[in-house]
């Protein structure tokens, strides 16, 4: 035997020692695998052989926690029962009765009234039992569904109004829509009564409106309005009882949930606990990223096409053409002899809106300036030398307490004056769509250049004031019957018939009658 061959079958016999030593292994293997597992926290040889042979594999998943205890259930207050019981149960059903007989689009608008108030129980549900947030912020979505029930209503409201059939109901409309921000209370401290008050006069004045317009044709309606203010009449009552100085929270109560929607129902099982994440594919890991080279081949396949969405470029562009151009990395449109277009500016006339302003100047002028959609805004303290001047405001309400010297209105579109008594004199100018009523005395009303306007005069005022109208139209006078608060609207004549007698010009009214 040479020594090439002894030198092969020593290297064989060294493999089939190799090959015997794995065999032994793997049988050791097998057996500690079918054998119980060891309690010894130490590991023997053939648990290590095993441990050596299968690499780093991973350990097995830890046992699921056990599934937490179920939620109590929680507990109603009080003031969440007396809500039910007096507003969802009690005045609200009366309400949604009243609008039922009406029927129609007062019935449609008035259908969504019981989802704001079923909002707020669940919100007051919330409160009862658990802590005010610290922040204003965390409490913003605990109100998103008050907010989205009051903003539906509001909305529908200048929809309806739109329509044809809704214009002789826009009285109902615009009684809900100017007493529903009154739910809006529970945003207010100290005193959300008061606030709940002010909502109720606002709507007030549509309601009276409202029995003027159908006392004799839809008694149904006037019903239907009353209902609407003993419901607001109701919250009102609520608040002061239960929620004096705003929204009454249990201190002792759990961290308030983060919205309404995470809020865990009463008695309600935990969620179950989320799935495992999907193990990422291989294609995922592997594949191109977007806009890469998959994208670059598909640009490359158009063809001619590729270079469809190049633009043009001038000689005048061109830097090996132009050394100057090479000082700087942009090429301005200009070199090519065109000019960039001019900014855009405001049309001749545009209204540029300005900010709000309501604050008393120098002691004794009170200045209401650009204020839009609101109907809060109330000046109490009043003196004899003082003036109002409200302008450029528009659908807004402005409730002037007390006597005051004068006041006057200029610019205005859609603005309800509420007026006690005035010294001097109204001045009412430009102020399309305007809407007053005087509860004490004033001695004149002026209105120029106005469209469209309603003033209702008291008791008090009506055989003292003087009317004085110039390029008006559509100006109606409402005078008070002495019935219940019934007003009689009477319209003030717009023609004048001239003649010249005595070469002197002399003109008279003319007065339309049936």
């Amino acid at each position: 035997m040479t020594g090439g061959q002894q030198q092969g079958m020593h290297n064989l016999s060294t493999i089939l020692k190799r090959l015997e030593a794995v065999t032994s292994r793997l049988e050791d293997v097998a057996v500690s695998s079918s054998s119980p597992a060891p309690t010894s926290s130490l590991k023997s040889p053939t648990s290590q052989t095993h441990e050596t042979l299968a690499g780093s594999a991973a350990p097995p998943p830890p046992p699921p926690p056990p599934p937490p205890a179920p939620a109590a259930e929680e507990s109603n207050s009080p003031a969440v029962r007396a809500y039910e019981d007096e507003i969802i149960n009690g005045a609200l059903k009366e309400f949604i009765e009243k609008a039922e007989e009406v029927g129609g689009l007062v019935k449609e608008h008035s259908a969504l009234l019981p989802a704001l108030c079923e909002a707020q129980l669940t919100f007051l549900k919330l409160t009862s039992n658990h802590a005010k947030p610290t922040t204003p912020a965390a409490l913003g979505p605990l109100l998103e569904p008050q907010g989205k029930a009051i903003q539906a209503i509001l909305e529908t409201k200048d929809k309806l109004s739109r329509t044809k059939e809704g214009r002789d109901w826009n009285v109902c409309f615009n009684t809900l829509g100017e007493g529903v921000p009154a739910w809006g209370w529970v945003q207010v401290e100290p005193a959300p009564a008061p606030f709940i008050a002010e909502m109720k006069n606002a709507a007030q004045f549509w309601a009276d409106r409202v029995t003027k317009q159908f006392k004799e044709t839809n008694p149904a309606v006037v019903a239907w309005a009353k209902a609407f203010s003993q419901l607001v009449t109701s919250l009102q009552a609520y608040v002061k009882q239960w929620h004096t100085t705003g929204v009454a929270w249990n201190p002792k109560g759990s961290p308030a949930p983060a919205s309404i929607s995470s809020a865990p129902a009463a008695g309600s099982a935990p969620p179950p606990p989320p799935p495992p994440a999907p193990a990422a594919s291989a294609s995922s890991t592997s594949g191109p990223a977007a806009g890469g080279t998959a994208a670059l081949l598909a640009d490359l396949n158009k063809g001619g096409s590729v270079t469809s969405g190049l633009k043009k470029v001038d000689k005048s562009q061109m830097t090996h053409k132009n050394p100057e151009l090479r000082q700087s990395s942009v090429v301005s449109d200009s070199v090519n002899g065109k000019k960039a277009p001019p900014t855009l500016k405001p049309k001749p006339g545009a209204v540029v809106k300005k900010p709000a302003k309501f604050e008393l100047e120098d002691g004794n002028k009170w200045m209401i300036e650009y204020q839009e959609d609101n109907k809060e805004i109330v000046i109490d303290q009043t003196e004899l030398h003082q003036t109002v001047h409200i302008f450029s405001c528009k659908n807004s309400v402005v409730k002037i307490n007390g006597k005051i010297n004068a006041v006057t209105m200029v610019g205005c579109k859609k603005t309800a004056l509420v007026l006690d008594s005035a010294v001097s004199s109204l001045s009412i100018t430009s102020s399309p769509s305007f809407e007053v009523q005087i509860t004490g005395s004033i001695p004149t009303i002026q209105v120029d250049t106005t469209d469209s306007g309603q003033i209702y005069l008291s008791k008090e005022t009506m055989d003292r004031v003087e009317i004085i109208t110039s390029k008006t139209s559509s100006l109606n006078i409402s005078v008070p019957t002495g019935q219940d608060g019934d007003f009689e609207e009477r319209p003030v004549p717009e023609q004048m018939k001239t003649k010249v007698i005595g070469g002197k010009l002399v003109t008279e009214i003319i007065e339309h009658s049936g």
